[in-house]
This record gives C-alpha cells, structure tokens and sequence, in this order.
C-alpha cells in the first residue's frame, strides 16, 4: 500500500508539472536553471507569486525524492527569476535537507567572482527568497540567516511535521531568528522576513503521506497520551494516500 501511495504521488506530481509547463509556454519566456520555462515570472502579486514558487518546489521534490517530500527553491524577489533548486538528498548525505542542497547548488551555479564566498558572493543574498515545503529546522533556519537571504517562505509548520511521524528538533524558525546576535549581544537585524503556511494543505498532504511508514506503535501511543487522536482521523480522511492532488482549489 505504501509503495502504491508514492507511485500515485509521483505520478501526480509529473501529471501537474507537464500541464504546468504546457501552460508556461504561453504564458511566460524567462527559462530557469533547470531549462524550463518559469510560469511564475509575469505574476505580480506576491501571493500568487508565494504559491506558485511553492507549488514549483512541491513538484520538483515529489519528482526527486517523493518519500523525504523537503523541497526547496531559490528566487530573486527583485527579477522574479529562478536561481537553483534543491531536493532533499539523504540517500547521498543525511545532513543534505532541502534548503542545504539548494544554498550549495546556488553556491556552485552562482560562484564568487574573487573566490572568496565569505565577503563576495556571487549573489546578491539579500534579494534572494527562499521557498521550502517545510518550515526550516534549526540548522536550515540558521543557514538561512547566515547565507543572507531577504525572505524565507516555508509550507508545512515543524509541529506538523513531527505529527506525521518524522523525527524534528521542535524549535521553530521564528525562535531561531529570535536568537541572532552581533558581537557584544546586539541584536542582528540582517534576518529574513518569514511567511509561513504557504500552500500548507498541499505540502501537509505531501508529509503526511509520505512520513506513514514512521506512524509505529509507538508512535500512536505518544499521540493517543498527547490527546491527538483526533488529530490523526482528522488527517487520515482530509489527506487519502493513493493521489497527491497540488491545487488548492480542491481543498477549498
């Protein structure tokens, strides 16, 4: 059954993804790093730009690695333009989560032109979003302040994902953000402006289905002493297993 529910996933996620370019080729020129036509660059509210950039990073890593669904893209807000992409890649390195793989692939496509990272990067950071299904653990959000990114949008909050089954370290990003400090404890204001829950029933239906093979014994009887019981029925009806719908007019 579970084999079935990320085959159903997987090929959803490809179903969408072809109608999404198909349509792009009419409505847009701007092509990504990847090659494909960017459907979201002639958008020009920013929560229909939000949506579309997420729902981008949801397709790509239900196509890379539906069963860890941590998707990550990386846009310049200032040209409405992809950067990189990022999926993650724990069959390669554990330590390679979504947000990681797509800071090093912007590292690599975008190199510092003195080859000093450090104080000439070959991006200008602060212009850059960051779009990850799920909210960014503390080594995520930490990388995040410290590479210099304008803006984090996350999808999937870190409770929510530990309530799938998947182990989390419960600290959310705000805290993180809360705790930057310059030298000499001053606060550091050079931290991201955060928007979280973006397409958040597409993404919980995507960790939810893809994180049931943690759901053990042992994981119920947590939840039944936590009084969570209803939160897990709950998910079991609003999220079926066996197709992966990404529109959010068909949770309305």
């Amino acid at each position: 059954m579970k084999l079935l529910s990320l085959t159903s996933i997987l090929t959803a996620a490809v179903v969408v993804s072809a109608n999404t370019s198909a349509q792009a080729s009419n409505e847009a020129s701007v092509v990504g790093p990847d090659g494909s036509i960017n459907p979201c660059h002639n958008l020009k509210e920013q929560q229909e730009i939000d949506e579309c950039y997420m729902r981008l990073a949801l397709e790509h890593v239900l196509v890379h690695n539906p069963t860890f669904p941590f998707g990550a893209l990386i846009v310049d807000h200032t040209t409405n333009e992809i950067s990189c992409y990022g999926a993650n890649s724990n069959r390669k390195n554990k330590l390679l989560h979504g947000e990681t793989t797509a800071f090093w692939n912007c590292t690599e496509l975008y190199p510092s032109p003195s080859n000093n990272d450090m104080h000439d990067p070959g991006l200008e950071w602060s212009h850059q979003t960051l779009y990850t299904t799920g909210e960014p653990c503390p080594m995520c959000a930490s990388q995040s302040i410290y590479r210099g990114v304008g803006r984090v949008v996350w999808g999937t909050s870190i409770p929510d994902i530990n309530r799938s089954g998947r182990q989390q370290l419960l600290i959310e990003m705000d805290d993180v953000i809360g705790s930057a400090h310059m030298g000499g404890y001053q606060l550091d204001h050079r931290v991201p402006d955060v928007v979280g829950g973006m397409l958040k029933n597409e993404c919980d239906h995507a960790f939810w289905c893809a994180f049931s093979y943690f759901r053990d014994d042992g994981y119920y009887q947590s939840m039944a002493s936590q009084g969570l019981d209803g939160y897990i029925e709950e998910r079991n009806k609003r999220f079926p297993c066996v197709t992966m719908p990404l529109f959010r007019e068909q949770y309305d």
